[in-house]
């Protein structure tokens, strides 16, 4: 009977069907475009992945997609993934450091056995994203005028011979839904996103399956992201996708025509070449009707005519937590748009209004500086950071004497030892190795004493509230100095004491990669055992560190603050004696200080000077809109310094070196013509903005025009940097010891800065 049962069971289990193992059909790298995938070194890259299960339902926690590539240090990293059941579609993110960094994907089961391994793509000219080139996506549609006007530009650039002036320009296209991020870091190679509201994608987009990629690009734009949308006939569309992104600085009241006859767009006309006879100018029967709030720009606007005595806005600008809005009131993929002769010369207008500036070719610095070599903002953020007054270095001199002295005693003493004194030549091979011995423990004796064994961590965080959009936002640089070689694990998280409220991304965390960093393609990491994203994307596991050498990282989190507790509030708006003038309070609902707070506004700006915890501050003596100092004196005044800044940059081993303070008064207005700085903002474009101090173009002007200034104000002031406790962020630190983890509690010097904007509201009758 047994024997009976056990061959039952045999074939009831023999004749089951296997479950066949799952394999990767696809994996593309970067966003796609006619060359091949667009891939930027140095940040975050989306990673689309399809699989084929095989007609079998996908085993749970059984099969793990693996990624795998190297930072600008040559350093091996991991990057996990876990397969979910009925998953055939997933996005992973990768970060290379250089053009020679392997992108590697593999499929793996949980135990560790390899089922597949995607090959590295081939990596060109054509494709490689240059750090300061400028990436455009559009979304559902691929308007040749664009690529045209871009190229028409490159040739007349070329022939001006001012091409430095503007960035390169690559595209993407982006045809379904699957092409877009689902997390805000897949955006982070991205400049500008173009997306007409009447393709299929649009409207993918709306629906609540996709929550997670819309989710994503809200948060890509209030972290400095640029979005062009139209409207025109696909009106509904414009109003659902802006309001699920939780854009609303423009209401569209609906679609406007006339039944009298053509309106031309001549304010169009005029805004794309002021010689308005080189085009004919549009003719529309037809608009979406715009109301901008107070805080947007009309950027092209339509004066009245007889037949239609309305004045229409045409372009606006929204902003939107760092980021901003266009909204265009036509239709950018029918008629009569895409038939005007004038559309190249949109798209070219457009894209030089959005387009950074390199530094020395900002209005009212002629001629431009093209000979001298700058900077980037980020490398000086890293060498500043790694600079620890604390560590003191051994001064080059001392070093030559001590190597002078080295070689003396390996050379003649030791030959006059062993010839003269002890006249046995042979024992040159144990005196040899006694010195050297004897000299490396003094050297590494000499800067342990000199050096200390006290782990420390420089740290600089930049916070960025938005009023209107309730978004608190924080940018982090660490450097972390290690007394002793290891492998750590560090931990980035916001400090609940900034916002209480909605995490909009997670905290991400990863080694700063600087544009200009020189890479060495067949160089490899002193460890090579790769470190791996756990919790990704928050915390780093097994960071390999050598001795007396930095680890210097960067993370960034995103939260919606509560109403109720949010850091900042505030009631301004002009005055009614003074239109000019802007009047009202401003709070400080944090329970620490700010110090040397400034208050800009259009183009000038006003001392605040501290402002105390929990403080309710009238601004009516400021006189804002009267007249300010201009940005230059700005720059140039030590504002934003803490006090013991000087005694610091005496201690330091290099005089070249930029202050903290510096940098960010660099960084937080990059591009306007008064910040006077000759650094790179490569990568940190996104951290700029300077376009909200910065006039609009107009294209007509009259008594009844709004101002050309976006209607708010931008508080920038820092943190004691004594007040440990008030920083936005923590980062914790452990090494394994026997296989446990154990803390790292380091030195810390904390600067904080703070940039909030701040809403002017309309006048109540």
């Amino acid at each position: 009977m047994s024997r009976f049962l056990t061959i039952c069971c045999l074939f009831f289990f023999l004749t089951q069907p296997a479950l066949a193992q799952p394999s990767l059909t696809q994996v593309r790298f970067g966003f796609p475009s006619e060359a091949g995938a667009l891939i930027r070194n140095g940040t975050w890259i989306p990673v689309d992945i399809e699989l084929d299960a095989k007609g079998s339902e996908i085993e749970p926690d059984k099969f793990i997609i693996e990624m795998e590539s190297t930072d600008g240090e040559g350093a091996s990293y991991l990057i996990k993934i876990p397969v979910l059941p009925g998953q055939t579609r997933m996005m992973g993110y990768l970060r290379p450091g250089s053009a020679t960094s392997p992108l590697i994907v593999k499929l793996k089961e949980t135990n560790g056995t390899t089922i597949q391994v995607w090959p590295t793509p081939a990596r060109s000219s054509a494709t490689m994203i240059g750090a300061r080139d400028f990436l455009i996506a559009t979304a559902g549609f691929s308007p040749e005028a664009l690529h045209l006007a871009s190229a028409n530009q490159s040739k007349l650039d070329s022939i001006k011979q001012v091409s430095a002036e503007r960035l390169p320009r690559k595209f993407s296209v982006l045809n379904t839904i699957h092409d877009l991020p689902n997390q805000a870091l897949g955006y982070s190679s991205l400049d500008t996103l173009i997306i007409s509201t009447s393709s299929t994608l649009s409207s993918d987009l709306i629906k609540e399956a996709n929550s997670e990629k819309r989710s994503a690009l809200s948060a890509w734009l209030l972290s400095g992201g640029t979005l062009l949308v139209d409207s025109g006939a696909h009106y509904e569309s414009t109003k659902s996708l802006l309001a699920a992104l939780g854009v609303s600085g423009c209401n569209i009241e609906g679609l406007d025509s006339n039944p009298k006859g053509l309106r031309t767009l001549n304010g169009l006309n005029r805004w794309v070449t002021p010689l308005v006879s080189q085009l004919l100018p549009m003719r529309i029967n037809e608009i979406a009707k715009l109301t901008p709030s107070p805080s947007a720009q009309t950027i092209i606007r339509e004066s009245s005519e007889p037949s239609d005595p309305v004045v229409r806005p045409i372009l606006v600008q929204i902003p939107f937590g760092r980021g901003r809005v266009f909204l265009l009131a036509l239709g950018m993929e029918g008629p009569p748009f895409i038939n005007w002769d004038g559309q190249q010369s949109f798209w070219d207008k457009f894209l030089v209004e959005i387009s950074p500036r390199n530094p020395g070719f900002a209005q009212g610095k002629f001629p431009p500086d093209t000979t001298s070599i700058r900077p980037e903002l980020a490398s000086e953020i890293q060498r500043a950071l790694e600079t620890f007054a604390e560590v003191p270095t051994f001064p080059f001199g001392w070093v030559a004497l001590l190597m002078l002295a080295y070689l003396f005693i390996i050379g003649p003493i030791d030959y006059f030892v062993t010839h003269y004194w002890l006249k046995k030549p042979e024992l040159t091979w144990f005196t040899f190795l006694i010195a050297v011995v004897v000299a490396t423990w003094g050297a590494w004796a000499g800067a342990n004493a000199l050096k200390g064994d006290d782990s420390r961590l420089n740290k600089l965080d930049i916070m960025d509230v938005d009023i209107s959009s309730g978004c608190v936002q924080g940018t982090s640089w660490m450097s972390f100095f290690s007394p002793t070689p290891g492998n750590y694990s560090f931990t980035f998280r916001a400090n609940p004491a900034w916002s209480s409220g909605e995490s909009l991304t997670l905290p991400d965390l990863g080694i700063l990669e600087t544009p200009d960093r020189t890479f060495r393609g067949a160089s490899q990491s002193l460890f090579r055992k790769p470190y791996e994203y756990n919790s990704f994307p928050s915390s780093l596991d097994q960071v390999g560190i050598p001795a007396w050498a930095c680890a210097t990282l960067e993370g960034s989190w995103q939260k919606k603050s509560n109403p109720a507790s949010a850091p900042f509030s505030a009631d301004l708006s002009h005055s009614r004696v003074e239109t000019v003038l802007i009047t009202g309070t401003i709070s400080n609902n944090l329970s620490f200080d700010l110090n040397e707070c400034n208050l800009f506004y259009q183009e000038s700006w006003y001392n605040l000077g501290r402002f105390l915890a929990g403080e309710k501050r009238r601004i009516d003596m400021l006189q804002l809109g009267g007249k300010g100092q201009s940005i230059q004196q700005w720059n140039d005044l030590k504002i934003l310094a803490p006090s013991n800044w000087n005694n610091q940059k005496s201690n330091s081993s290099s005089d070249n070196i930029f202050p903290i303070h510096r940098l960010v008064k660099a960084l937080v207005f990059h591009d306007h013509p008064e910040a006077g700085d000759l650094l790179y903002n490569s990568s940190l474009r996104k951290l700029d903005t300077s376009w909200r101090l910065k006039q609009v173009a107009e294209t007509f002007l009259s008594e009844s025009a709004r101002l050309r200034h976006p209607e708010e104000i931008i508080l920038v002031g820092r943190v004691d940097s004594k007040n440990t406790s008030a920083a936005p962020t923590t980062l914790s630190l452990s090494k394994k010891a026997n296989g446990n983890p154990i803390p790292i509690i380091p030195s810390i010097n904390q600067d904080t800065f703070v940039r909030v904007v701040i809403p002017i509201q309309p006048l109540k009758p």
